[in-house]
This record gives C-alpha cells, structure tokens and sequence, in this order.
C-alpha cells in the first residue's frame, strides 16, 4: 500500500509541475504574443496547453513503466500474457478432460473391485464349505459320495402336475425311510428348483421313467445329502432270449478254471448291458447270478471235455430299470 501511495504521490507532483509549467508558458506567450511554428497567438496558447497535457500523460506513463513491473508487464507485455493465457487455459482444458477420463477409469476399476470383493466371497464360501466337506470325509464315515446313486426308482409320466409331484415327494420319502433303517439320521435335500425341472420335464409325457436319486457331494452319517434327480426313459433294451455276450471255453481246464471262464464272460455280460443301457442299482450292479448256477454251468463245460462256446442270453424281456435277469447257453465248437 505505501508503494501505491508514493507512485500516486511521485504522479500528481510531475503532472502538477508539467501542468503549471504549461499554463505559466501558455500565459506567457498570450502576454507577449509570440507564435510558435507560425500559428497566432491564440492558437499557439492552445498548442503549449495540449502539449503540456501529452507531457502530463507521457510522464506518467514512464513513472509507472519506470517504478511497477505490473505496468510494464500490462503495457508492453499483454500480447505475450494472453498468449501465456491461453496456452494455460487450453493446458487447463486438456487436464480437465485426462480428469474425466481418470474418474471414468477409477469409476470402472471400482466397479471391478466390488465384483472382485464379491467374487472372493464366493469363493470363501466355496472354500469354507470343501474344508467342512474335507474335515467330515476325514473324521467321519462317508455314506455316500458325490455322484453315487442314492435310490433307483420308476415314475409313471402324466398329465396330472399333482400326481408327478407326489410320484417325486414318494421317493424322497422312501429314500429317507431307507436312511432311517440304516440307522442314521442324514436325509436328502433335494432343491425345490431341481424338484420343479423333474415334475415340468415328465408332465404331459406317457411314458414310464427310471429316476436316479444321486448325492451332489460327499455326505457322512447324520450329515444332510443334498442330491438331485436324473431322469431316463424305462425303455426296452433286450427281449427275452437277445444275446448278450458270448464267449470261448478252452478244452483241457480244471473245474476251478472253469469257473473263471464262467465269471469273465458273466462280467463281460454286465458290461456290456450298462453300455446298452442298463442302469446299475445303488450298489453299482445291473444283476446277479447264483454260484450254484455258476458251477452247474462249469460241469456242463467241463462234462463235455472239449472247447465250447458260453453265451449269455436274456431270460425275459429287459428294460433299463433291470435287473439283468440271464441264462447260460452251451455249445459245441
């Protein structure tokens, strides 16, 4: 402030003297009636009067340029201060749009990063969940593993939503039944969306179909089963008397060896049933066959005393709910 106040002081001195000094000349003249440049006398007073009031400007003008850095900035450097400006406000303008830009992309990371934090939560879940299931499998008895067939049951398909629904509610029932004479308190769990896909896949359907009830995971004794089902249709895969399997018994072998012979072309059989479209019982078995039918076919074989021929054939028509119901045919080769 006291440095405005001299340069306004250091101003009105120098244009006061300059304007004294004119008008002292100015009268001057007027007395005297001189003339400058050949101009009257009065014209010339008003010449000294203009003269002294460009002196009063000019003089001003180089005090502020003389004392203040801001007037000669103002009065000699605007051009390049608003050039300087506006390269600024353009610079401006460019970080305010990488700004945008940088707030669009911590917007998306932040949206990544909440999808991640959920993400890790389900995974953490899933986590929690095998580790219950790995610290049950070791301390516990394992009643029945994932995808292991809890219950194998027929279904007749309808019209009537009602009656499929009990049809299904019938078996969980029964398969909880079967749990309960086992001695164990585990049920099975079996999702209502998992329920509605199987009732809405057989309504409107005539057909008969084989349900498998099967575990989702690893289940211990008094531990919950969760489980859905898979449907099949019963269909027909041999009629009685279809050859199964058939199969060469060399001359020369013991009665035990016999046997053997017997009981490789007999799994053979069951194999091959699964592949046709037998579906095995809870116990992982299409069938089963007495040993006292396996040894009267092993003296068959034996009594001929030569190489025979063993098929397996079906004993009655065969569906895919089975069981495999077969008999032995011997031949001469």
């Amino acid at each position: 402030m006291a440095f405005v106040l001299q340069i306004v002081l250091v101003v009105l001195v120098l244009g006061g003297a300059i304007a004294y000094i004119g008008n002292y000349v100015g009268r001057y003249i007027g007395k005297k009636r001189l003339t400058l440049f050949n101009l009257r006398p009065r014209h010339t007073a008003i010449a000294i009067t203009i003269i002294s009031g460009v002196l009063i400007a000019l003089s001003t003008a180089g005090v502020l340029l003389m004392i203040s850095q801001d007037a000669r900035t103002a009065l000699l450097g605007l051009d390049r201060l608003k050039q300087e400006i506006s390269e600024k406000t353009r610079e401006l303008n460019a970080a305010n749009e990488s700004l945008q830009k940088l707030d669009q992309t911590l917007s998306q990371l932040e949206k990544n990063l909440e999808s991640v934090k959920k993400e890790s939560t389900q995974l953490q879940k899933v986590k929690q969940r095998l580790s219950k299931e790995v610290t049950l499998a070791r301390e516990g008895e394992v009643l029945f593993r994932k995808g292991e067939v809890i219950s194998l049951s027929l279904i007749q398909a309808g019209p009537e939503k009602g009656k499929v629904d009990a049809g299904f509610e019938k078996i969980i029932a029964s398969a909880n039944s079967y749990l309960g004479g086992l001695g164990t308190r585990s049920r099975v769990n079996v999702s209502s969306e998992d329920l509605d896909t199987a009732v809405y896949t057989l309504v409107g359907e005539s057909r008969l179909f084989v349900v498998k009830l099967v575990a989702d995971r690893n289940a211990v004794w008094g531990e919950g089963i969760p489980a859905h089902f898979e449907l099949n249709e019963n269909r027909l895969v041999y009629h009685a008397g279809d050859e199964i399997v058939g199969g060469d018994v060399p001359a020369g072998l013991s009665a035990p060896q016999i046997e053997q012979e017997v009981m490789k072309v007999l799994r053979s059989s069951h194999q091959a049933a699964k592949d046709a479209g037998v579906l095995p019982d809870p116990s992982g078995s299409v069938g089963r066959i007495s040993y006292s039918q396996i040894s009267d076919v092993a003296r068959k074989v034996k009594a001929l005393n030569k190489k025979v021929s063993l098929r397996v054939v079906a004993q009655k028509d065969i569906y895919a709910i089975g069981p495999l119901e077969v008999e032995f045919k011997v031949g001469n080769k």
